[in-house]
């Protein structure tokens, strides 16, 4: 995990992980996985950091907080919202960022995730492979060349966007990361009982 989420970070904001007009299922299709709630975190001799995931009060999205410490006490912070998408066994995340500067022209972020007792994995989107479909064709997108780096932007429907996921899944998703659940005292029961029942209530 070294080094995880500042890789993380660098490829969400340079834009090396492809963006989208359209997320995969509309956010009121489906109810949000609620195994995802919690704080996830990682640790090494250069820095540490956290994953902390919840749901959003007003909009009932996922809230999604990322925080870094390195080893000289610096904190650096992001923050995105979104929600999650169950297609044929595979579990997704639809991401946007909530700060103007990085959502501007970023769109959705897709990130492949599954949830174990006591760990989360994730999976970027590869950026390569969705570069390679645009220009062959058989996605519809844009390919934004930078000075240093060029991104992918999906352009394609819904519909046919889902059906590209599914059918590369393994090639778009290839490196599952994982972080261990940070588990506190007789806090994690209690808070997926609470919203549990909340949802059942409504």
């Amino acid at each position: 995990m070294r080094y995880f989420l500042l890789t993380f970070l660098i490829l969400l904001l340079l834009g090396c992980v492809p963006g989208s007009d359209n997320p995969l299922t509309d956010p009121d299709k489906e109810k949000i996985d609620l195994s995802l709630l919690g704080t996830w975190y990682w640790k090494d001799e250069n820095e540490s950091g956290y994953i902390h995931i919840g749901l959003d009060e007003k909009t009932k999205l996922l809230r999604i907080i990322m925080s870094e410490f390195n080893k000289d006490g610096n904190l650096k912070s992001s923050e995105l919202y979104g929600h999650t998408s169950s297609l044929q066994g595979n579990n997704y995340l639809n991401l946007r960022w909530v700060r103007q500067e990085q959502a501007e022209n970023a769109g959705y972020l897709f990130i492949k995730y599954t949830v174990g007792p006591d760990s989360l994995g994730i999976a970027l989107m590869n950026n390569g492979m969705v570069k390679e479909a645009i220009k062959a064709g058989s996605l519809k997108g844009k390919i934004n060349e930078g000075r240093w780096s060029s991104s992918a932007y999906i352009t394609e429907d819904q519909s046919k966007l889902r059906k590209f996921v599914l059918r590369n899944d393994k090639e778009l998703f290839p490196e599952m990361k994982y972080l261990p659940r940070l588990k506190l005292p007789n806090q994690q029961g209690k808070m997926h009982k609470k919203i549990g029942g909340e949802q059942q209530n409504r």
